[in-house]
């Protein structure tokens, strides 16, 4: 996401999200992400393009609001989009406090049948352990331990650890900020499930996504 300043151009999320945060408008960003991406991926489809699944950021203030799994049931069935369709993903810092509101709130999520994401998972101080107590259908590894994997034995360690618990874990596990070939080869080896970063794409607006995926699809 990116906001579009008549004057200052594309404004990245690190400068724009903490005002949205601090003005109390976070809460409206999100439910319209869940919204747009619904309708997007029904747009895809029609088109010919089929996205198995798009993943949506939501905020600490979203999981605690008990409104927003009937929000979610709601925005499926006006768009007829498979629950599978669509996972909400929450940071390492945002579940940090495990409190039973923001659990239950998780647990309806994963009720309906939405996947639940930890995007930047290995950035802070939150335990393997915690995993298994949350309704988690897929881990992110964050970026910064993968810029690392090259030549830090630590970040190699963690990032096995992290894929080999999320895999025994049913867990889908995705590596953040894949750059050079030789992370790639590295995490291809650890057989990791997804790698995402600007080696493979950068961001793309909806329309040329038909246009990438015709371009790197695989015989």
């Amino acid at each position: 996401a990116r906001l579009r300043h008549p004057h200052l151009g594309n404004i990245f999320p690190s400068r724009c999200i903490s005002v949205a945060e601090n003005t109390g408008q976070m809460e409206a960003i999100g439910m319209w992400s869940l919204e747009e991406a619904c309708r997007q991926i029904v747009a895809w489809e029609r088109a010919g393009l089929h996205v198995p699944r798009v993943a949506v950021n939501l905020s600490g203030a979203h999981l605690c609001s008990t409104r927003l799994p009937q929000a979610l049931a709601v925005m499926l069935a006006h768009h007829g989009l498979e629950p599978q369709r669509l996972t909400v993903e929450l940071t390492e810092s945002t579940v940090m406090d495990e409190n039973e509101d923001m659990l239950a709130v998780l647990h309806a999520i994963r009720a309906l049948g939405v996947g639940l994401s930890i995007d930047d998972f290995g950035a802070g101080f939150s335990s393997l352990s915690r995993l298994t107590r949350l309704p988690l259908t897929e881990i992110k590894i964050d970026r910064s331990v993968v810029a690392q994997l090259e030549t830090d034995a630590r970040a190699q360690a963690l990032t096995t650890a992290m894929i080999g618990v999320g895999t025994m874990l049913g867990m889908t596990v995705v590596a953040e900020g894949v750059e050079t070939l030789a992370q790639q080869a590295q995490l291809e080896q650890l057989q990791c499930d997804v790698l995402q970063g600007y080696l493979l794409a950068r961001p793309l607006p909806p329309h040329e996504m038909g246009e990438w995926v015709s371009g790197n699809a695989k015989d």
